[in-house]
Formats: structure tokens, C-alpha cells, sequence
């Protein structure tokens, strides 16, 4: 029993640390992580959804899942995909270089005629290690251009039933 007791805290905080993944979510700016949407024509969107990190098939079905969505919320039954665009920027955030090294030195004391003073002078400096850090950071945004319509979903093309996309997008992320 103390054993499952020890165990248990340990197998919360995985899980907690498991599903600090990236989440779906609105956008607060177009610039920042999320989705956002805007409008070409009265049924035509465009809708992106930026991740952090490499994230790629995350942010096509986050972009997908969020055009379903608007297309119900506009009262619509199904959308096409008419463009779709999806980029990994990778870029350095910042870089630094870190050195070290050691530097030996001699204490004396020298001596006037007046008085006395405490002198440390280098003796020889040790070369240390320098080494260059960068710290990239990745941002993965998939950009879909959509056209809603209404009634049947038409045969071909990349048409989607926007009722069993977000039924079949939402068990998945």
C-alpha cells in the first residue's frame, strides 16, 4: 500500500507533464500561437493555426478542425480547401559565448621608507574553454483557404463534411 501511495504523485505529475503539449486555441494576435481567421468573400475564409515547434500535421488538423467550425458557425454544411500553404521557420532566438579562465597570481608586500603596501600581480593566466550557445526556436504555421457551401458535399476535390471533421478532429487532438 506505501508503495502504490509513493507511486501515485509520480505518475500524476507525468501525466500533468503529458498533456502540456500544444493545445487548440484562438489566437490572440495573427502573430501569436493559435488560429485566426479572415475574410475573402461572404463564404470564402482564410484560416491559419501556428504552432511552437515542429508541429507540422498538428497545425494542418488544428486548421482543419477550426474551418469546420466556422463553417457551422456561418450556417454552412461542408467546405473545399482551395489553397493550402505549410511552413517551419526555424531561427536562432539568440546566441552567446560563454569563456572561462584562470588566472594565478603572487601576493608581496613592498615596502618604503615610509610605509607598506599589500601588491598581488598576475603571475600567469590559464586558458579556459569557450564554447558558442544558440538557442533556436521553431514555429510551425499551416495557412488554408476555404470555400463553404451548403446542401450535399459535392463529389472530388477536397471537399470536407464539416460535421464529422470536428466530430473526428476532436477525438484526435
Amino acid at each position: 500500500m506505501k508503495k502504490m501511495l509513493l507511486t501515485l504523485p509520480v505518475v500524476l505529475m507525468a501525466a500533468a507533464c503529458a498533456s502540456s503539449g500544444p493545445r487548440y486555441m484562438a489566437a490572440s494576435d495573427p502573430g501569436d500561437y493559435g488560429y485566426y481567421e479572415s475574410v475573402i468573400e461572404k463564404n470564402r475564409y482564410r484560416v491559419a493555426y501556428k504552432t511552437k515547434g515542429d508541429e507540422a500535421g498538428l497545425a494542418k488538423d488544428y486548421a482543419l478542425l477550426r474551418a469546420a467550425e466556422l463553417t457551422l458557425e456561418k450556417g454552412y454544411d461542408w467546405f473545399e480547401v482551395v489553397d493550402r500553404d505549410t511552413d517551419i521557420d526555424r531561427s536562432d532566438s539568440h546566441s552567446h559565448a560563454v569563456a572561462s579562465m584562470r588566472v594565478h597570481a603572487t601576493t608581496y608586500r613592498e615596502c618604503g621608507v615610509l610605509s607598506c603596501r599589500t601588491v598581488t600581480r598576475p603571475t600567469y593566466i590559464e586558458p579556459g574553454i569557450t564554447e558558442t550557445r544558440h538557442a533556436e526556436r521553431e514555429t510551425t504555421v499551416t495557412l488554408i483557404e476555404i470555400v463553404m457551401g451548403a446542401g450535399k458535399k459535392p463529389d472530388g476535390g477536397a471537399f470536407y463534411e464539416a460535421h464529422g471533421l470536428v466530430e473526428t478532429l476532436r477525438d484526435r487532438v
